[in-house]
């Protein structure tokens, strides 16, 4: 759980900090343990190419969602807020020379 809220205050906060928070886990709260890419489960049984063709693609497929979660278990809420202001505030400094 990413959030905490008590009933009756619209006020919800984070369980943790923000630098505690990757963006596995938000992916996670978000999508559950829905991979990034996924089978095409209607193949037709009967069409050996195409079952072939789903069952070559699941290793590579369970390859990219373990780098990609691995990736993303290094990325925290904090560099996202942070890399946020960064960009606005470089968009107020250009603003202010134009």
């Amino acid at each position: 759980e990413l959030m905490t809220s008590v009933a009756g205050h619209a006020r919800p906060s984070l369980s943790k900090p923000a630098d505690q928070i990757t963006l596995l886990d938000i992916y996670k709260a978000v999508e559950g343990e829905k991979p990034l890419l996924h089978l095409d489960t209607h193949t037709n049984p009967d069409c050996g190419v195409g079952i072939n063709i789903q069952l070559s693609l699941q290793g590579f497929y369970n390859e990219i969602q373990k780098n990609t979660e691995e990736k993303m278990n290094t990325i925290t809420l904090q560099d996202i807020i942070n890399t946020y202001y960064q960009r606005t505030s470089m968009q107020n400094d250009l603003q202010n020379i134009i």
